[in-house]
């Protein structure tokens, strides 16, 4: 693809050849005058004819044209119509002239073909058929040696032919005419001398349009003149067309089109040279400038367009701008959890249209930068060194730095379409950041606060009930790692769906999440307490305490995967099904690996290893080979569910032995 540079260079000879074809501006003046000087012209892109000024008929020419047949004789004039019509004179309509259209060609005896002496008619020493009269061919010998008169009246035509009666019926040679040129115009009139409605010049003029329009190359007296039309009126209008093109081309390349994110920076850096850039320090400093201030006019105006949607990104911008703060409740990994999860939003929800601004400038800088520089090293007294140096200095390639300010601008411009196309996805992802950043910090702070008085109220030793807080704050971190994974898929684009749904796949992942952790704060603010007082008191208590919880909170875990299977089965892919199970397996198991872990930090040894066995191998059960059959991932879900409350159930028997 030329780039602009290039294209302009090659308007700029265009026109410098049309300047040089028009010349002083009177050629068009000399072809009338050349005209007015000739009648006949043969014509160059149509050999097979002759063309008459004064009539506007084109006729047979007679160095190609077979007038008499191939043994030199003449044809019979029974045949004439079909010999002209089986011959390609390039235009249709010939035909045998009438008299006195043949007449009116060899009486001016300038005709090419006219021989003979200067007092007879003669066209290459034959005579020729000329007009038919109630069916029969009438034939006039344009012989000054005969001065027969035809009866006008009987013919109708005008007089001043002879006539050479030894040949009517007989044979004759051919010399066709066509009107094709002309035919339904006032041609003849509007050129005929005398004519009082138009002015020499523009009967002329006539002749001319005709040559032009038909797209004529007639062949003047003058070589000169031949070829002074041939520039005008072929080679012009070819450079004209050629002109129209490259200046459609550069018309496309200098539109202002709208930004976007797949805009292909490669057409705008068409308009430079980029090997000349890249070996010119000077040239290279310039166009960085150029490059740059061109980018940032499309980066206002895409502003001006996207006014109302980036002023929603803005605000977005502004809740994720503030630096994360540490929080002393909270652990290292929780706290890394949230800082990290800020960034993440920040990374993918700021727009910062001000920062592309910003780094675009600084680019420009550079350049700015470069060039003051030069000029400083141009008032000193060691220029050539220091110039030298200066051109040695490492920097990237004008392509490279092109390529990366325009990944700069894609980046996000990319962001702001996503948010077009999913504003709704989008306004909620970030109303789930600030819920769930707050609400952990809630239940670090008051739903501690509160399971502490209430435990303590009620006489519950601190040791106790901050066990149960570990668990909840154990849950709860599991939990809120799941968040920000659904957010980043959600990212990557939709997940289709069988039935249609309000909201998107991720979004109802984060909803049923919610419930879930809404489930088990519920829990431990309000149960948690009173399956600890039920066993209180009994032998072995706390371990059947253990179990309770665990039972308890594993019908959450039952819920949730409930919830997960008409999502799952709704998904259109089986791509999507298989990310939903693998993201949530963890939270899945999480109670069955909680029980494992209780048994063997206590060393139960009352509970068989048959039947803990039994349990570890739940954890074995893959649900990926039911996710094309809902019935059956239904079933197996119902299956585990009970065999984990009947292990359950054996390892509470087993320890009330």
């Amino acid at each position: 693809m030329s780039n602009l540079a290039s294209l302009t260079a090659q308007r700029d000879v265009l026109l410098k050849k049309i300047r040089e074809i028009e010349g002083s501006g009177n050629d068009v003046e000399k072809i009338l005058e050349a005209i007015k000087n000739q009648r006949w012209y043969f014509i160059k892109n149509k050999p097979k004819i002759l063309f008459d000024r004064n009539t506007g008929l084109i006729w047979a020419n007679l160095h190609t044209f077979n007038y008499l047949d191939k043994d030199g004789y003449n044809y019979n004039l029974d045949n004439v119509d079909d010999i002209i019509n089986n011959y390609s004179f390039g235009f249709g309509g010939f035909r045998v002239p009438a008299h006195d259209e043949l007449w009116q060609a060899v009486a001016d005896k300038t005709i090419p073909f006219h021989t003979g002496s200067s007092n007879n008619w003669r066209l290459f020493n034959c005579r020729y058929c000329d007009c038919k009269y109630k069916g029969k061919t009438c034939i006039k010998c344009l012989d000054g040696d005969k001065e027969d008169i035809f009866d006008l009246e009987q013919c109708g035509i005008r007089a001043g032919a002879s006539f050479s009666s030894d040949i009517i019926g007989g044979s004759t040679a051919l010399f066709p005419c066509s009107d094709h040129l002309i035919n339904n115009s006032d041609y003849q009139e509007k050129v005929k001398p005398g004519n009082p409605v138009y002015t020499e010049k523009e009967r002329l003029q006539f002749t001319l349009d005709l040559f032009t329009k038909n797209e004529l190359v007639p062949i003047f007296n003058d070589e000169a003149i031949t070829e002074l039309y041939k520039k005008l009126y072929f080679e012009k209008p070819q450079l004209l067309e050629q002109l129209q093109e490259l200046e459609n081309q550069i018309k496309q390349l200098q539109t202002v089109t709208l930004l976007s994110s797949d805009f292909d920076y490669t057409a705008l850096l068409v308009k430079y040279d980029i090997k000349a850039i890249d070996a010119s320090l000077i040239k290279y400093y310039q166009a960085v400038q150029q490059w740059c201030r061109e980018l940032m006019e499309k980066v206002d105006y895409y502003e001006e367009q996207k006014v109302s949607v980036i002023k929603d990104f803005n605000l977005i911008s502004l809740k994720l701008s503030k630096k994360y703060e540490a929080n002393s409740n909270l652990t290292e990994a929780e706290n890394s959890l949230l800082c990290d999860r800020q960034h993440f939003f920040q990374k993918n929800f700021s727009l910062g249209m001000n920062s592309v601004k910003t780094k675009i400038l600084a680019v420009k800088k550079q350049a700015d930068a470069l060039e003051y520089r030069i000029d400083e090293i141009d008032e000193g007294e060691n220029s050539l060194r220091e110039l030298a140096e200066l051109e040695q200095e490492k920097r990237a390639s004008f392509a490279f730095l092109a390529e990366n300010t325009a990944k700069i601008i894609k980046n996000a411009l990319r962001k702001i379409e996503y948010f077009e196309a999913n504003h709704t996805f989008v306004m909620n992802a970030i109303n789930i950041w600030e819920n769930w950043t707050e609400g952990y910090r809630v239940f670090k702070t008051t739903y501690k606060e509160d399971m502490k008085n209430d435990c303590e109220d009620d006489g519950i030793e601190e040791e106790i009930w901050s066990a149960w807080y570990q668990d909840w704050q154990q849950l709860r971190y599991a939990i809120e790692l799941k968040m920000q994974p659904v957010i980043e898929r959600g990212l990557c684009g939709s997940m289709p769906t069988n039935k249609e749904v309000k909201t998107s796949v991720p979004e109802q992942l984060i909803h049923i999440l919610d419930d879930y952790k809404k489930q088990i704060d519920k829990f431990y603010k309000e149960e948690r307490k009173g399956i600890y007082q039920k066993f209180a008191f009994q032998a072995g208590g706390d371990l059947q305490e253990k179990f309770e919880t665990e039972s308890s909170l594993y019908k959450f875990v039952a819920m949730l995967q409930s919830e997960l299977q008409d999502i799952i089965f709704n998904c259109k892919n089986a791509e999507d099904r298989v990310w939903i199970l693998n993201w949530a397996n963890s939270l899945l198991d999480i109670q069955i690996d909680e029980v494992l872990k209780f048994v063997a930090n206590n060393d139960l040894q009352k509970i068989s290893h048959t039947i803990l066995d039994e349990f570890a191998a739940l954890k074995q059960k893959n649900y990926d080979i039911y996710l094309a059959d809902a019935k059956a991932y239904s079933e197996e879900k119902a299956r585990r569910e009970k065999a984990y409350n009947s292990l359950i159930f054996k390892m509470r028997k087993d320890l009330a032995k």
